[in-house]
């Protein structure tokens, strides 16, 4: 019956049935060159400033996009990754020489943003020192086990060609640290990049003496100097208290109060709190965490399930094991709301959070986030464990799938064996619905996400690594059809043009130093149409290590033909405002500080 329906409906010169049962997306990364490659962490960036974006995987592979059509390999680069041998420490606090191996050090993170302010996007990277022990009253540093490698600045000069930039406190060998994750934002709109840097257990497991998060203040040249102690961010060492380091899986930034500050996002490990620092314009930063409810949910007791014979925990460990951020205005209020990417198990009890939705409810309630769980929010999910399940949300994203106007909700899930996949909830006027299946999604191991218009055609399009973490050869034969690569996915959209929605896409250049960063990030990009005004803001960095989106603002415009206005405020030290009307849809604008004109194009 279904067939001769769908014939009937070709016949009559009609396809919606066809087009409605399309995929939404294609996984399109055989056909661009990226046929096997491997990868579990992903970015969208461009390297050789060509306006399209490029891919650097697993932190230390390059491809160069041709045209948004193909990706070849970029070898000569000149990122350096040194051949080292890696001792690691034992449990006796001394070198294990039998568990040493050599090869070339991969940074812990490699992040992309112009911190010389010479337009084009150069590179972080990021150390995660092994060489600590703590032999229950005080830290040793192991220097058997300290190969000497240290963070580093990397110059790019237009043309996907890296150099060292001069040596600076932040690349220094005793500011060393147990580097996780980086945010790259300008927090004294000086119109130079800073870096905020998340930095964990010093030692798997020990709370005493986590490493403390850094704010690097930038000199526009590729330095950076240690700000943490003058901005206030100075943790204690001493665990469970309302001021102590916690290990910091994730970091990144966002005006979440609306004053045109940037405030800095610590996501917490260990089921501990996390910090939300609000940036006090003057240099400085107070934590309100607790009382924005960005810190954790209200479920302090830490019991476990009577099953679960252990006793229950102290109250600061009775959070979440939070992993990402994704920072958007969901519901068009205009103001930034999150979705926590937490781990989470059935045998942790209801204390343990899960992931969550934060919705800001604005001024008027002193921008504190109401707390919707992933069960109160979207649909219920299955496990194979039926009732002994886990949430491995370690990834998360907002975009707007179909450019409807509504932005939706992409989670990446892996790590566990019990169904972790990628999921994407579709934003409608009275809530979330599940449309993995119609997006054509089977992607089990979900490793890091970065989305972005690869191909310049209007759409978002979502790059995601793979991570069998947890996932044997035997699981993969049963569940996942018997891969053995953990193969990159281009996952590239699909449906949004078969909606004939329209869209605008904002990329921004500021004037850098005495104006705001030339990347544009943490500037505030507003689009209104009829009665709706939907607002972007441009951020460096996400959460956990390596997850990174490109800086442009992708807007869906559903049927409008015209956008009324389109408004850019800049951070720099002023708070610039420029405004544009009547702007044409289905256009790639960018818009540059001080100018009165923009430029456009079609593609």
């Amino acid at each position: 019956m279904r067939t001769v329906l769908c014939l009937l409906l070709c016949l009559m010169g009609g396809s919606a049935l066809a087009e409605e049962e399309a995929p939404w997306f294609t996984n399109v990364a055989g056909d661009v060159g990226l046929e096997g490659v491997k990868a579990k962490s992903c970015v969208l960036t461009d390297l050789d400033g060509d306006g399209f974006w490029d891919l650097c995987l697993d932190r230390q592979r390059f491809f160069l996009s041709q045209d948004g059509k193909h990706f070849a390999t970029h070898e000569k680069h000149g990122i350096a990754y040194p051949v080292i041998r890696r001792v690691p420490v034992n449990r006796q606090g001394r070198p294990d020489e039998e568990k040493a191996k050599e090869g070339p050090y991969v940074p812990q993170y490699i992040y992309f943003a112009d911190v010389d302010n010479d337009g084009d996007q150069d590179a972080i990277a990021g150390v995660r020192s092994w060489w600590f022990y703590f032999d229950g009253r005080r830290w040793q540093t192991i220097d058997a086990c300290d190969p000497g490698v240290r963070s580093t600045v990397w110059l790019n000069d237009g043309k996907a060609h890296f150099e060292k930039a001069a040596t600076s406190p932040f690349a220094a060998k005793n500011t060393v640290g147990p580097a996780m994750a980086l945010a790259m934002l300008d927090y004294d709109n000086d119109g130079v990049l800073d870096l905020y840097e998340g930095r964990e257990y010093r030692q798997y497991g020990v709370l005493a003496n986590c490493g403390v998060d850094r704010l690097w203040q930038g000199d526009g040249r590729g330095g950076f100097k240690d700000m943490t102690k003058a901005a206030g961010l100075m943790t204690l060492s001493e665990p469970g208290g309302p001021r102590s380091s916690r290990p910091s899986y994730g970091v990144t930034h966002a005006d979440w109060n609306n004053d045109g500050h940037q405030d800095l996002l610590q996501l917490a490990y260990g089921r501990q709190w996390n910090y939300l620092w609000k940036n006090n314009g003057d240099g400085t930063f107070t934590d309100v965490g607790m009382e924005t409810n960005f810190a954790g949910d209200d479920i302090t007791h830490g019991r476990y399930p009577p099953i679960v014979e252990r006793k229950a925990e102290r109250p600061f460990r009775s959070n979440g094991n939070t992993f990402d951020c994704a920072v958007g205005d969901l519901d068009n209020d205009g103001d930034l709301d999150c979705f926590l990417g937490e781990i989470a198990h059935w045998w942790a009890g209801e204390a343990s959070d899960l992931p969550s939705l934060l919705i800001n409810r604005g001024s008027e309630h002193a921008y504190a986030f109401e707390r919707r769980t992933v069960r109160e929010a979207f649909p219920p999910r299955t496990f194979r464990s039926g009732d002994r399940w886990n949430y491995g949300d370690l990834h998360a994203a907002f975009l707007d799938v179909d450019n409807d106007g509504r932005l939706d909700v992409l989670i990446g899930s892996g790590d566990y064996p019990d169904g972790q996949f990628l999921r994407l909830y579709r934003q409608q006027a009275d809530g979330f619905v599940e449309v993995t299946e119609r997006a054509g999604f089977d992607w089990e191991g979900c490793g890091g996400l970065s989305i972005g218009d690869f191909d310049r055609d209007g759409d978002v399009d979502i790059l995601a690594g793979r991570s069998f973490m947890r996932l044997n050869q035997k699981h993969r034969d049963r569940f996942m059809g018997g891969i053995k690569v953990n193969a990159v996915g281009l996952f590239r959209n699909d449906i949004a043009n078969r909606t004939g929605n329209h869209w605008l896409n904002v990329r921004l250049g500021g004037k850098g130093k005495g104006g705001a960063n030339r990347s544009g990030l943490g500037a505030r990009v507003y689009v209104t149409t009829g009665d709706t005004t939907q607002m972007r803001e441009l951020r460096g960095g996400s959460g956990l290590s390596n997850h990174q989106d490109p800086p442009e603002a992708c807007f869906g415009l559903g049927k409008a033909t015209v956008v009324d206005r389109l408004e850019v405020r800049w951070p720099n030290a002023r708070q610039t405002v420029q405004v544009f009307k009547r702007v044409p849809v289905d256009r790639f604008v960018v818009v540059t500080e001080g100018k009165k004109k923009l430029a456009t194009s079609e593609r």
